[in-house]
């Protein structure tokens, strides 16, 4: 029975099993919403589900949160699933929300004050404000950051602490910087400049400068760098505040110099007519003086303006001063032409005859010169009235010159007759001194013969000034006078020797020594020579041939004339060695090193011999005991002689290296190769130590190389210089990983900062190797890289050691929301130059854009051309994102130069010939740099009157900016009508009985057309007298103008009246007692009316009459030929001879001051008859007699001409010794590189003779010594009286010795201690040539240790003169420390966290046993996270070496992350979409702390199409180990499609049948986005026939669900009698239009988006202007002839826009295309002009028909 039951329940439940359809009901929790507690960010969450199941069976309800779970602040969704036993499924779920309701808590530190440094104006602070937040994830930002600078001042940082949650709390607090620096301010010293040459100030720039430590300070001065300074002074006070109010001042002052003279400008030289009536013309000029201060000026002139200047050229000088007291000078001539000639009247040749005593007649003559204007005239005759006349003819010529240089000339000549014999003398006998260099003396002699017609011959058997030998001569000398009269005597002359002979010393020799020793035989020439061609006696201290040694002597020679006068010089030997010395190096070395070092000390000799065994400077480049390293050093050695020869020799020293290096490799080394790589980097360093310290460590492969996973054998060599090498090997293991998986992060939309076009971003890729291993993970950017502004992609790779790559990217984009910053500058002004109107101007406004790409655009470009005046520039600044900003500036271009004004020349015209006046057009024009409208004013207008004569015209022209210029020309009217003059007839008159002239009236007349004044004169006035003959008399009428007339007439004056002459009465004459004549005067009269009668003789006054009687008979004839005549008789009575005494010999002693004597004598001469002598001596009793003998001849003649003589001696002997002076102790400075010194000095000797001879024992610009040496000198006189005196000459040495130090010595210390031995070599040498004491701080050896030190010399010459020198010696330490650092370290992380102290030993030691400094870039016990770090250790010692190493320490995590994904999850599809949003929670979390890399296949919110998607999750730690986990989410479809159907179809059949195919449309749409099945009772397309009929239509989904609609379609007959245009249909008597027309007809287009107000609908879519519509009502088209009307419309765009660059009108005619019907042109006008490159159209558009 049990088993029946059991069968029966079995089959009940078999049965409603069966029979179940229906799901189990599942009741879910309403969402929860609960507040986290105060101290926890979670919360444990209770929650009841329930389910039941119609089948009473057991259901299975599951959840994906259990109650009672701990739910994080947040939301989470739990959703829950009930399976009853059929397997039906329910799902519900809800939401739990813990909220977070308390805020954090923040706390900000109190207010924070820091001291600004006195050179910043900012200090790093250092803050911590803290936050704590039950949430523990809060997140704290402030608006400054702890370590920023702050400036001075104070500024308040706010911070904020937001936990997730968004709730937040808020503190600040303030950050005070305090000033307590004063600004530090510096004045310019006085500035002087000098002020330009035209102006009176000065732009002076000058930049004082302030410091100060806040970088903001205000510095203000009382004028402005580039102000103008006037001339003079000015003070500039300049102080500098900063922002704390602290301030510091200077003052500085500037002087404007004035250095230019002002400028003063003359008139050019000024060439005037004198008026005929005158001398004098007033003269008018105009001076000026400008100068550069606007000071004033003080200009004087020798002569004023007006002032009266004589016939001639006079000179006037200007002078100006302008304040500062500068001088300019000008100056001009004024000339003053007389324009009138002079008469000049000779008298008739003379004949007459020459006195008997003197060969000379003072001849009386008249010459007359007259000048028509009765000014002054120069008479000049080559001779004057009274001279004295020779005998012969001589002609006198004469000149007459006026004031204006016209010249006119006479002549006529004067004969006299000699009939006297003349009388010589010679000289007493002569005495001369030969001259020093010759055997005979020209002597200079006089005998002199007189003659009365003082032109004698003289003849000598010497000429004067011929030579004389040494020894006695006799002279002979005749006398002929030109009648051949003559007269002879004779004298001797002795030539006396008293010059020493002249001695001839060579020049210095400069000699090379032989080759093979010291000494040289010299040949060398002397000579001497005495003037009186004797033998001389000649000798020198060597002997020519002798031998010299090397170096430098003196040879003296003497010589000696056979007057026993000496003579002296010397000359100087130099023999110079040329044989260089022998110098000898060792051999070439060869040494070996020492096994534990690389260099070795060297020992060597070099030998350097002089043949002349004199001493030798040898120096090689090495020193004897150097370090010389491993290797081949040439040592190469020089000497060098005291004659300059350097000998050099070489050699090698090779020291060789036979201790091998040793090499150590490390042992095997083990790595593992990460995840995604195949290979590892493996760093290792093998060591290799040589003695030669230079050793070539190779290895097969380099440290840090990759090595592919397995393993590889390293082998490495260490060879040193010398080849020998040492080798090992170790071995590299790399371990294999597996593949890996990479994810990248949805792309990224960011806000670039406003202060930057840039932002860094960070984010997490992540890939994971299945293995755990390393992979090998690299994007294009960095996670924390800088994005800028716009899109960028990242592209990541990810491999693993197998070669498998994985690739992903996403894309970041920043956003620029910060419009740029414009700056302008400020107002521009620019001084337009002086030919131009505009400027270019250079600006540079400036734009900031965080973008740093800005476009910056200005309506005028900089460099741009601005005319003079003011103009604004705008300028906007755009950035990429298409935001801008701007600014405008005004540009001012200032007009400072004045116009340009122009004036014509002088203007030189004609006046008309009927009046004085000329109306004169003339041009002017005056041009300005602005371009602008000028004022241009003349003092005369264009077309004035001028009258006749010169006119100044002035003009003046001011531009638009006040500026104004000058100029002026002159306007001259000439007269060009002569005027008319009228002469009488010729004059003949009667003159009067008793004179020979008479005054004569008459009349002349001159007038002008003009009616001016004329200047009428004549060469005779009316009522003038003229005398006996005929005159001309010539007239000249002048005007203003200058044209002159001339008319002449003559004046015959006739003579009747008969002259009347005298003769004296009988003469007798007493014959002199020498003469058989005597010179007879006498002089007959003769006067007649005319003044001028002939007066003729048998014999002339002054003849000579013989002893007897004669008779003289005179004529004397006037001009008429009317004459008179007369006789007297001469007698003359015969005399006797004369007696001349001389006085005897005269012997005198000369002064003792003087040279010469003045001598009384006697001489007598008596005539017999007792009538007069002539007594002349050739000595005057009184003269003067110079020392010696001088003869004295005496001539005494009479009447008749009978001459006696005599002569005697005077001798003058000198008995006063002469007087020496010599110059007092002479000292002289030696020159710096010599021993002695060229002195000069001039003793003076006086003698009364005059004639001394000085000797000294040395000559001047001999060569003196350093010291002190006498001078003797010796003064002779020629009667052999001496004085003698002597004087020092001290050489003293001023110059102190020449001292050399070498150069700085750079040295390397040997590689085993500090110290270094160092050889140098110092020199002193004085110009003195004496010893010198040099010592130095340091002997050369001395050891020096590392580093630098100055080794200082000194140098003392024997005149107590110092001279310094110093060097640096530099010992430098050249071997770096020794640095050693442990292997690689392994380390594993411990469980719990990532952190792991390391310790490690690292050692440095230095050779030199110096301090060393070891960092290292972690130090010992430093925490190391998990990972691998490198630590680089530095070593260095005292002289800088560096040495490192480094190493790696490796900490490995070993624990996987824990990984939590969330349940199942099912959702219901929204009924308007196929996808859903869904939410859900997955966390992974890792055992060190550290970041984790997680992520999902889908997001948390991410997008779930209807359907099941599986979500995969993976969560990776930084030791590259990852966990997985997966779970599916279930989006339902619960919607079903949405179907729609037409509204009911109202459809006329055709004419010709009751049926009608109709077109319809259903739809069916589902929110699944899947395919739909639709279908309906009829098809569209399908027959219908009239009447009405349904249709119905089903649509289902995939998901099952089914949706329905119908509609119907009636189909209605059709009956139409309408014409349709256009394409249109009729139907039930409508116009079906297509598309684009409408109206009943169809006959309207359609603009469906409207048209302008300005613009018609002409076609579809199309619109045009009304003015192109043609006629409102349209208008037939004839041609057509369709009765249709169209409309007019352009082919053209109506915005098409043409631009033009310039401003330029542009006319452009359209041809326009009207309509569709008939034909129409419609003609365009358009008016386009650019200003400021905007187009601006002005269009005008009439259309006509044209058919």
């Amino acid at each position: 029975m049990g088993g029946f039951s059991t069968l029966i329940i079995l089959l009940l439940v078999a049965v409603a099993s069966i029979c179940d359809m229906t799901a189990p009901a599942i009741i879910c929790s309403e969402d929860l919403y609960l507040q986290a507690p105060d101290t926890g960010n979670n919360l444990a969450v209770d929650f009841v589900a329930a389910c039941t199941d119609n089948s009473r069976g057991d259901v299975n309800l599951t959840c994906s949160h259990e109650s009672g779970t701990v739910f994080h602040i947040g939301t989470e969704s739990v959703s829950c699933t009930c399976s009853d036993p059929a397997g039906h499924v329910s799902s519900c779920d809800f939401r739990v929300t813990v909220t977070d309701i308390t805020a954090p808590i923040i706390e900000c530190p109190v207010t924070l004050t820091r001291e600004a440094p006195s050179t910043k104006n900012s200090v790093r602070v250092t803050f911590e404000p803290s936050c704590t937040d039950n949430s523990g994830r809060d997140n704290l930002t402030c608006s400054h950051s702890s370590r920023d600078k702050f400036r001075i001042g104070s500024e308040t940082v706010s911070c904020t602490c937001t936990d997730p949650a968004g709730l937040e709390d808020s503190c600040e607090f303030d950050v005070n910087i305090v000033d307590i620096t004063a600004p530090i301010i510096e004045c310019p010293v006085t500035l002087t400049r000098e002020a330009p040459s035209t102006k009176n100030s000065v732009r002076v720039t000058f930049e004082p400068s302030c410091t100060d430590n806040s970088g903001r300070d205000n510095l203000t001065c009382s004028h402005s760098s580039r102000d103008k300074f006037r001339i003079g002074s000015e003070t500039v006070s300049c102080t500098c505040t900063d922002p704390a109010g602290l301030e510091d001042s200077c003052e500085f002052d500037v002087n404007i110099v004035d250095m230019t003279p002002p400028a003063i400008i003359c008139p050019g030289d000024l060439d005037l007519l004198a008026p005929g009536t005158g001398y004098n013309l007033a003269v008018d000029f105009e001076t000026a003086c400008i100068d550069n201060s606007g000071g004033d000026v003080n200009l004087t002139c020798s002569h004023e303006s007006g002032a009266v200047f004589h016939i001639g050229t006079e000179s006037v000088s200007c002078t100006c001063f302008d304040p500062a007291g500068h001088v300019s000078f000008c100056d001009f001539q004024v000339t003053v032409t007389d324009t009138t000639p002079q008469t000049i009247i000779c008298p008739d040749d003379l004949n007459l005859i020459a006195p008997g005593d003197g060969n000379n007649l003072a001849v009386d003559f008249v010459t007359v010169c007259t000048e028509s204007s009765g000014g002054d005239v120069d008479l000049t005759c080559s001779h004057q009235s009274g001279d004295i006349f020779y005998i012969g003819t001589e002609s006198v010529a004469c000149t007459c010159s006026d004031p204006a240089g016209h010249v006119s000339t006479c002549d006529f000549q004067v004969t006299v007759t000699d009939i006297t014999a003349p009388i010589i003398e010679c000289p007493v006998t002569l005495t001369r001194e030969a001259p020093s260099t010759k055997n005979s003396v020209r002597v200079t002699f006089e005998p002199s013969c007189t003659d009365n017609s003082g032109r004698d011959n003289l003849t000598c058997s010497h000429s004067s000034r011929d030579k004389f030998r040494i020894g006695s001569e006799t002279v002979s000398c005749t006398c002929t006078d030109p009648a051949g009269l003559e007269d002879s005597c004779e004298f001797d002359v002795n030539i006396v020797d008293m010059t020493p002979p002249a001695i001839i010393c060579p020049g210095d020799l400069d000699l090379l020594a032989p080759g093979t020793g010291y000494n040289l035989a010299v040949d060398f020439e002397t000579a001497c020579i005495d003037n009186s061609g004797g033998d001389v006696n000649l000798t020198c201290s060597h002997e020519s041939g002798a031998v010299f040694h090397i170096g430098t002597e003196s040879v003296s020679c003497t010589c000696f004339d056979p007057a026993g006068h000496v003579s002296f010089c010397d000359f100087q030997v130099t023999v110079t060695d040329t044989t260089p010395q022998t110098i000898i190096c060792p051999d070439d070395l060869n040494l070996i090193a020492p096994g534990d070092g690389n260099n070795l000390a060297v020992d060597f000799v070099t030998v350097c011999t002089e043949s002349s065994g004199g001493d030798v400077d040898l120096t090689c480049s090495h020193q004897s005991g150097d370090i010389f390293y491993i290797g081949t050093e040439s040592v190469a050695c020089t000497c060098s002689d005291p004659a300059g020869h350097v000998s050099t020799c070489d050699f090698q020293v090779t020291v060789t290296d036979i201790t091998a290096p040793i090499i150590e490799c490390p042992v095997t080394l083990t790595r593992e190769a990460p995840s995604t790589k195949n290979s590892v980097r493996v760093t290792f360093e093998p060591s290799c130590t040589d003695n030669s310290g230079r050793d070539n460590l190779t290895c097969s492969h380099s440290s840090r190389d990759k090595f592919r996973i397995g393993s590889e054998t390293v082998s490495c060599t260490c060879t040193d210089p010398a080849g020998l090498e040492d080798s090992c090997e170790f071995d590299v293991n790399i371990v294999d990983t597996t593949p890996q998986t990479i994810i990248c992060p949805d792309d990224l939309n960011l806000i670039a900062p406003g202060d930057g076009n840039n932002l860094a971003v960070d984010f997490v890729t992540v890939c994971t190797e299945s293995s755990g291993g390393d992979v090998d993970l690299t994007c294009s950017h960095q996670s924390g890289d800088i994005f800028y502004i716009g899109t960028e992609s990242v592209a990541c790779t990810c491999s693993d050691p197998a070669g498998h790559v994985s690739t992903c990217d996403f894309q970041v984009t920043v956003t620029d929301i910060t419009a740029p910053i414009i700056e302008c500058p400020v107002t521009l002004t620019r001084e337009a130059p002086s030919t131009k109107n505009s400027v270019r101007v250079t600006f540079e406004p400036s734009c900031t854009d965080n973008s740093g790409r800005d476009n910056l655009t200005c309506s005028h470009s900089s460099r741009d051309k601005f005319r003079i005046g003011s103009e604004t520039v705008s300028c906007t600044c755009t950035d990429p994102a298409g935001l801008e900003d701007s600014c405008e500036f005004d540009v001012n271009i200032v007009d400072m130069t004045p116009p340009a004004i122009i004036c014509p020349g002088d203007l030189d015209l004609l006046a008309p010939g009927t009046g004085y006046n000329l109306a004169v057009d003339f041009e002017t024009a005056c041009i300005d740099n602005s371009g602008g409208d000028v004022n241009l004013t003349c003092s005369h207008e264009s077309g004035a009157v001028f009258h006749i004569g010169t006119e100044s015209v002035s003009c003046t022209c001011f531009d638009p900016a006040g500026h104004v210029s000058f100029c002026d020309f002159q306007v001259t009217v000439t007269d060009t009508t002569p005027q008319t003059i009228i002469c009488p007839d010729d004059l003949n008159l009667i003159a009067p009985g008793d004179g020979n002239n008479l005054a004569v009236d008459f009349v002349t007349v001159c007038t002008e057309s003009s009616g001016g004044d004329v200047d009428l004169t004549c060469s005779h006035q009316s009522g003038a007298i003229f005398y006996i003959g005929t005159e001309s008399v010539a007239c000249t009428c002048s005007d203003p103008a200058g044209h002159v007339s001339t008319c002449d007439f003559q004046v015959t004056v006739t003579d009747i009246t008969a002259p009347i002459i005298e003769c004296p009465v009988t003469l007798t004459r007493e014959a002199p007692s020498t003469k058989n004549s005597v010179r007879v005067t006498f002089e007959p009269s003769c006067t007649d009316n005319s003044g001028r009668d002939n007066l003729t003789c048998s014999h002339s006054s002054r003849d000579k009459f013989r002893i007897g009687s004669e008779t003289v008979s005179c004529t004397c004839t006037d001009p008429a030929g009317l004459e008179d005549s007369c006789e007297f008789d001469v007698n003359i009575v015969d005399t006797t001879p004369q007696t001349i005494i001389c006085p005897d010999d005269l012997n005198l002693i000369a002064p003792g001051d003087g040279n010469n004597l003045a001598v009384d004598f006697v001489t007598v001469c008596t005539e017999s008859s007792g009538g007069d002598v002539d007594l002349t001596c050739s000595h005057q009793s009184g003269a003067i007699f110079h020392i010696g003998t001088e003869s004295v001849a005496c001539t005494c003649s009479d009447p008749a001409g009978h001459v006696s003589t005599c002569d005697f001696q005077v001798t003058v002997t000198d008995i006063t010794a002469p007087i020496i002076e010599c110059p007092v102790t002479l000292t002289r400075e030696a020159p710096s590189t010599k021993n002695s010194v060229r002195v000069t000095f001039e003793p003076s000797c006086t003698d009364n003779s005059g004639r001394d001879n000085l000797t000294c024992s040395h000559s001047s610009r001999d060569k003196f010594r350093i010291g002190s040496e006498t001078v003797s000198c010796t003064c002779t006189d020629p009667v052999g009286l001496e004085d003698s005196c002597e004087f020092d000459v001290n050489i003293v040495d001023m110059t102190p010795p020449a001292i050399i130090c070498p150069g700085d010595l750079d040295l390397l210390a040997p590689g085993t201690g500090y110290n270094l031995a160092v050889d140098f070599e110092t020199a002193c040498i004085d110009n003195s040539r004496g010893d010198v004491n040099l010592t130095c701080s340091h002997e050369s050896g001395a050891v020096f240790h590392i580093g630098t030190e100055s080794v200082s010399c000194t140098c003392f010459d024997p005149a107590g003169h110092v001279s310094f020198c110093d060097f640096q010696v530099t010992v430098t330490d050249t071997t770096p420390p020794t640095i050693i650092c442990p292997d690689d370290l392994n380390h594993m992380a411990p469980g719990d966290g990532s952190n792991l102290a390391v310790d490690f030993v690292t050692e440095c030691t230095d050779s030199s046993g110096g301090d060393v400094n070891l960092t290292c870039s972690h130090q010992s016990g430093a925490i190391f996270h998990i990972g691998t770090q490198s630590v680089a250790c530095t070593c260095s010692d005292s002289a800088g070496h560096v040495s490192t190493c480094d190493f790696q320490v490796t900490v490995t995590d070993t624990t996987p992350p824990a990984i939590i994904c969330s349940d199942d999850v099912h959702r219901t599809a929204p009924s308007d979409g196929n996808t859903l949003a869904v939410d859900f929670v997955t966390e992974c979390t890792d055992s060190s702390g550290g970041d984790v890399n997680f992520t999902c296949s889908h997001q948390s919110g991410a997008i779930f199409h209807i359907g099941t998607e599986s979500v995969s999750c993976t969560c990776s730690n930084p030791a590259g180990h990852v966990s997985f986990c997966d779970f599916q989410v279930t989006v339902t479809d619960m919607t079903p499609p949405a179907i729609i159907c037409p509204e009911d179809l109202d459809e006329l059949a055709p004419g010709t049948g009751n049926n009608l195919a109709v077109d319809f449309e259903t739809t069916c749409t589902d929110n699944s986005r899947g395919d739909v099945n639709l279908t309906c009772s009829h098809e569209s397309g399908a027959v219908f026939h009239t009447g009405t009929e349904s249709v119905s239509c089903t649509c289902s989904d995939p998901a099952g669900h089914v949706s329905t609609c119908d509609f119907q379609v009636t189909v209605t007959a059709d009956v139409c009698d309408r014409e349709c245009e256009n394409g249109g249909v009729c139907h039930g008597g409508v116009c079906v239009c297509p598309p684009g027309y409408r109206g009943d007809n169809c006959q309207h287009p359609k603009c469906p988006r409207g048209c302008p107000s300005s613009m018609t609908c002409v076609g579809v879519n199309r619109c045009v202007p009304i003015a192109f519509a043609g006629p409102r009502n349209g208008r037939t088209d004839n041609n057509s002839g369709s009765g249709r009307r169209g409309t007019c419309f352009p082919l053209v765009s109506y915005n098409q826009r043409i631009q033009t660059s310039y401003i330029k009108p542009v006319i452009r005619n359209i041809q326009i295309s009207c309509g569709t019907f008939g034909l129409q042109t419609c003609n365009s006008q358009r008016l386009e002009y650019t200003v400021a490159y905007r187009t601006v159209y002005r269009t005008s558009y009439r259309c006509g028909w044209s058919g």
